[in-house]
């Protein structure tokens, strides 16, 4: 037996029926997205920062703007950054120069030869760069 709906539901049933017809009127759909907290955080910076009260209005403009936009313009603002380039810290590197030391010292006959002078006198490389090569 189907439970009588007090007057409040009736009223609260019709609401909800109006607005799912609206909403197939004009094309709205509902999508729900995960976003992490990071990128929800700096949403609601950038919402304060640009005078939004609501997510949804900042979203929208945002998908208008990138619809709106060349195909090239598109493709550039879908394009995937690469992480930054490999950077090799002063550590690393002493690191590398002790291990390289090593291995010459293990194996001799494949070290760096300081170039001869060139045949007019001048030098190929000046003292600080003949320091890095012993």
């Amino acid at each position: 037996m189907a439970e009588k709906k007090t007057g409040a539901a009736k009223h609260s049933a019709d609401y909800r029926d109006r607005k799912k017809a609206e909403a197939q009127r004009f094309g709205i759909e509902t999508l729900a997205v995960e976003m992490a907290a990071g990128t929800r955080a700096g949403m609601t910076g950038a919402m304060k920062a640009h005078g939004y009260t609501q997510l949804q209005e900042l979203l929208q403009n945002l998908h208008r703007s990138f619809l709106a936009a060349s195909p090239e313009e598109q493709a550039r603002r879908l394009q995937q950054h690469d992480a930054p380039a490999f950077r090799i810290s002063p550590k690393l590197a002493r690191q590398f120069e002790k291990a390289s030391r090593a291995e010459l010292k293990r194996d001799p006959g494949c070290e760096i030869e300081v170039p001869k002078p060139l045949p007019h006198g001048e030098q190929q490389c000046n003292a600080a760069q003949l320091d890095i090569l012993e």
